[in-house]
């Protein structure tokens, strides 16, 4: 796996990657009726639910969505808005690939089951979008992801995004 440390991100919002950047990653910030965003927790890393697009399957952004943020969290949702995508380059160097970022509102909650991909049950964790940013400590580009996310939920949705919801385990 490449050292973090190595990369760099920028944030690109309402836009969409050039053809020539290849998109690797379709990740979600996925926000219920009490302005809670849906993470998850991993061999103690926490992030965003979402995956890679495999092309004979997925036919568009959306698809790989819904797929991988079932497969990973047990979680269904609609109306799904795209709010950007950042580049991930090698410091100093050109961008290498491009990652999705979607907001949608949460409408299910499944019963918890082993990811396909990999047999393990994530924890999935329903908390403020204050306290997923401290959790996913991805730095100023998912501040500016999750501000846009919050302005979708909260006029999109009426979700009270800047109330203090009682956080959920599972």
């Amino acid at each position: 796996m490449t050292e973090q440390t190595d990369l760099t991100y920028a944030w690109y919002g309402d836009q969409h990657p050039p053809a020539s950047l290849p998109v690797t990653q379709v990740y979600g910030y996925i926000v219920d009726d009490q302005g809670r965003v849906v993470i998850f927790q991993d061999q103690g890393v926490w992030n965003l639910p979402g995956g890679t697009p495999e092309p004979e399957i997925d036919q568009d952004p959306v698809a790989t969505l819904v797929r991988e943020v079932w497969e990973e969290v047990q979680v269904r949702f609609e109306d799904p808005v795209y709010l950007g995508y950042q580049s991930v380059a090698e410091a100093g160097g050109p961008p290498l690939r491009a990652q999705l970022r979607m907001v949608a509102r949460l409408v299910e909650a499944g019963e918890r089951a082993p990811d396909p991909d990999n047999g393990r049950v994530y924890v999935r964790h329903r908390c403020s979008l204050i306290e997923a940013e401290r959790l996913l400590n991805w730095g100023e580009p998912a501040r500016e992801q999750l501000a846009r996310a919050a302005k979708i939920a909260e006029q999109r949705w009426q979700c009270p995004v800047h109330v203090q919801a009682a956080a959920v385990t599972d």
